[in-house]
């Protein structure tokens, strides 16, 4: 009987600090009822995780438009950018919405010029007096610079293979890193641009690529070139095709080789399909 005592005592000194609500107590679970709280407030940031790129040195808006497989003209949109010019720290949108391509600018009109009215000759042609001010005196200003604008893409003449080693992988569109060809070859050979155009990125700063050469051509492609052991080029440069832009080598990957990819407008392509002729 002591004991039972001593267990309502605890009981009740436990309890005794607490509201504890009682109207649930000895009811199933499934007849309580559920209730719901929400939360309303503009403070929350409801955007998806990774819709924002922040730029990084050594960063163009071409290669990260290579990085997240984007049409680099539709991220400029995106962006509102006036030129491909990009700043580290600069905060890019990767989703979202897209301004509409800019509509060629109209054609100037002719201005038909009035004929001078006739008078009569025996009306003398006044002329207004004016008085004479003296010239005013000309203020120095500091011309802003311009943006400088990248040089323009030569005409797209058709392709070449970038060097003469064989093909160790074939394209294959099922995996992400399996949308290129992976041509063989020694250490040191000359890396030569597949197509006339301007360079757009060339560093090494993607990852799985080691040093690596991207070319922007006209009709939206662009072709890259992987794991070379240097580069010739510089981004802004002008190449022809069959110009030597790099050395092949093994950065980036296990063996000498080198990877090389053509996309359109963001989109991963067969090279073999642009090639003059299937190579063995």
């Amino acid at each position: 009987m002591r004991y039972f005592r001593v267990a309502l005592i605890l009981l009740a000194g436990c309890s005794a600090p607490y509201k504890v609500p009682t109207d649930n107590l000895g009811r199933s679970i499934e007849s309580i009822k559920t209730e719901l709280t929400t939360i309303d407030t503009p403070d929350l940031d409801a955007e998806e995780p990774g819709s924002r790129y922040v730029v990084r040195r050594g960063d163009t808006l071409f290669s990260i438009a290579w990085r997240f497989e984007q049409d680099p003209d539709v991220l400029k949109r995106r962006n509102q950018l006036s030129s491909d010019l990009i700043h580290p720290g600069q905060t890019l949108k990767l989703r979202g919405e897209i301004s509409p391509e800019p509509e060629p600018e109209p054609k100037t009109k002719m201005t038909v010029k009035t004929p001078p009215t006739i008078r009569a000759e025996s009306e003398p042609e006044r002329k207004p007096k004016v008085a004479e001010k003296p010239a005013p005196r000309s203020l120095k200003r500091e011309e802003s610079k311009p943006v400088p604008k990248a040089p323009p893409v030569p005409e797209l003449k058709g392709w070449q293979w970038p060097v003469k080693g064989p093909i160790l992988k074939r394209y294959s569109a099922k995996t992400r890193s399996g949308r290129s060809l992976q041509l063989g070859g020694e250490a040191g050979t000359p890396v030569t641009a597949a197509a006339s155009g301007r360079v757009v990125y060339a560093g090494d700063g993607l990852v799985g690529f080691g040093n690596l050469v991207i070319i922007s051509h006209k009709g939206k492609f662009l072709s890259a070139y992987g794991h070379n052991q240097s580069l010739g080029v510089k981004v802004g440069d002008v190449v022809q095709r069959g110009q030597v832009i790099a050395e092949m080598g093994s950065t980036g990957t296990d063996r000498v080789k080198l990877h090389f990819e053509i996309r359109k407008q963001g989109k991963s392509i067969d090279p073999v399909s642009l090639m003059p002729k299937l190579r063995s």
